[in-house]
């Protein structure tokens, strides 16, 4: 079988395409971030110096050699918050396992007297699915009055059908037209992450995606920087607001102390085509 000899030029990184984690156990994937942007792969060393007569430097060795990888995300990635906190990922299928957070249901009540939840309001004690109602005059919850459920409505009490939604309001106590704010519980379907106190962020492979161009023959490629053993920084920020939200991510590379392990940081691979197996 020839041998072809290739030969690379530099490269341009025109994009930095995805960051992707695999388990160091299986090697099954774990989480992928696809919207990357400002990503900074930095190494640093330590220099220690001997110093000679009229304190001039007449060596010097390198130690503690790091490699620190620092990335935000353009959209907030569950897969990746359950490597920095170290946690599962939790389901709910609203039927065994359900949110228990309230939800603030804001309700206009079109004559006065009956209104209709969102959402199916939820308890495990029937009858008392909503926790409270609030009339609120103002911007603010302060100084509101508060009803809660009864079997029977009078003017400090409503009552609620789960089976239609129906709130029947407390009597006389709203006009026709009027807002109010229920809080209650429902069977919520989703996923979240828990930080518990005691777990801590975890270890991946690491591998870095890029879309690369030589700078001669404008020919792209892909690139990769792997980094085969990663601690996940376990401090991150997630900003949200006026600006569109990012999700920050950090690693450090760890060297491979047993005998099977490489003690490489990381490699920088260009890859310019798949080879011809003849």
């Amino acid at each position: 079988m020839a041998t072809t000899t290739i030969q690379v030029s530099d490269q341009i990184i025109k994009a930095v395409d995805s960051m992707e984690f695999y388990s160091l156990i299986d090697g099954s994937l774990e989480a992928t971030l696809t919207q990357l942007n400002n990503v900074n792969i930095a190494q640093s060393v330590d220099t220690v110096w001997y110093i000679g007569k009229m304190g001039v430097r007449i060596a010097g060795f390198d130690q503690n050699k790091i490699l620190e990888v620092t990335a935000q995300n353009g959209l907030i990635d569950l897969a990746t918050l359950s490597l920095q906190t170290g946690s599962d990922i939790d389901l709910y299928d609203g039927i065994t396992t359900f949110l228990d957070t309230p939800y603030l249901d804001q309700i206009k009540t079109d004559d006065g007297v009956t209104a209709v939840t969102k959402f199916t309001a939820f308890s495990t004690l029937p009858g008392a699915e909503i926790e409270y109602i609030y009339k609120v005059t103002g911007s603010s919850i302060a100084g509101a009055q508060k009803f809660t459920q009864a079997d029977a409505e009078d003017d400090e009490h409503f009552t609620y059908d789960p089976s239609t939604k129906i709130i029947t309001l407390p009597t006389d106590a709203f006009e026709a037209g009027t807002y109010f704010i229920a809080q209650y519980k429902y069977r919520a379907i989703g996923q979240s992450i828990t930080s518990e106190s005691d777990k801590f962020s975890k270890d991946a492979r690491v591998i870095i995606n890029l879309t690369l161009q030589d700078v001669c023959t404008k020919e792209l490629n892909h690139g990769q920087f792997i980094i085969p053993f990663a601690k996940i920084d376990g401090n991150f920020t997630i900003s949200a607001g006026d600006a569109p939200s990012v999700h920050n991510v950090a690693i450090n590379a760890l060297a491979g102390v047993c005998l099977n392990q490489s003690r490489e940081l990381f490699s920088y691979r260009i890859i310019t085509g798949e080879a011809e197996v003849i």
